[in-house]
Parts: structure tokens; C-alpha cells; sequence
């Protein structure tokens, strides 16, 4: 009866493990920074037409059904806007979890992201397309892009 219990408990320790969803941190990331043709920060609540962080929404995208990430974690939907003080630029930092993301960055603007993660190596981000076109491939180099609207 021992060994069953523990075979038993063993099994479902293994089980709840395989099942739980990984949080936004150990996910691949990539840093973006906006800018228009003027070369404003877009991401800049005084710059006009800017994309403010209720604006942007998240979808992953799994067997060709999208689901708006929403996750128990600290950031629950797997973005941030932060500023690097040094650059004076503002950057949404999204945490990827599938090949491929939506990124709605407002009602008329739905972009997608889609990249290589190497899983068996913590997440790794390997590549990086924004709407088809690679936009980062060196692990050598910050996962760090900026994208002109």
C-alpha cells in the first residue's frame, strides 16, 4: 500500500509540473521601441497618436486560434512599457510564449510577431519577424528593435 501511495503521489507531482504555464519572465523577450516618421517616442503619453499601455492588447496564437493572454502573474498580459533612462526612449517589453503573437497596439493597428524559441534552453530567443520581415537574429546582440510607423 506504500508504494502505491507514493507511485501515486510521484504521478501527480509529475503531472501538475507538465501542466503549469510557465510565468511571463521565464518566457523569450523582445524590447521595442516606437517612433514615427518624425522620429517621436510612441510610446510617449505627450506624443500624438501614441500607443498607451491600455491600448495594447496581446493574442498568442496556438493551432490557428488566438486567445488574449491573460495570466495569473505580475504581468498578467505578458507586456510592459518602460523607459531606459540613458536612451531617453520608451520600449514595450512582451514576453513571448508561442511561434507567433497579435500584437494590437490600438483598435486599427494589429501587427504579428512571430519568432524561433529554442525551449530546451530556458526560452531562448532565437529569431524575431515583425509582420514577416526578420528583424533580429544575433543572440549576440539585445533582443532590442525599433519599428517606424
Amino acid at each position: 500500500m506504500k508504494k502505491i501511495l507514493i507511485a501515486f503521489t510521484a504521478l501527480i507531482i509529475l503531472s501538475l509540473g507538465s501542466c503549469e504555464r510557465i510565468s511571463p519572465i521565464e518566457n523569450a523577450m523582445m524590447e521595442i521601441a516606437y517612433k514615427d516618421k518624425s522620429g517621436n517616442d510612441l510610446l510617449y503619453s505627450s506624443t500624438q497618436n501614441n500607443y498607451s499601455e491600455s491600448s495594447i492588447h496581446l493574442f498568442n496564437v496556438v493551432n490557428g486560434v488566438k486567445k488574449e493572454v491573460n495570466t495569473p502573474y505580475d504581468i498578467p498580459h505578458n507586456f510592459v512599457i518602460f523607459k531606459n533612462e540613458p536612451l531617453n526612449q520608451n520600449f514595450l517589453r512582451i514576453f513571448l510564449e508561442t511561434d507567433t503573437t497579435l500584437l494590437q497596439l490600438d483598435q486599427n493597428t494589429v501587427d504579428t510577431l512571430t519568432c524561433v524559441i529554442d525551449r530546451s534552453r530556458g526560452h531562448e530567443l532565437k529569431k524575431f519577424w515583425y509582420n514577416g520581415i526578420l528583424k533580429w537574429d544575433n543572440i549576440e546582440l539585445p533582443p532590442v528593435i525599433t519599428i517606424v510607423k
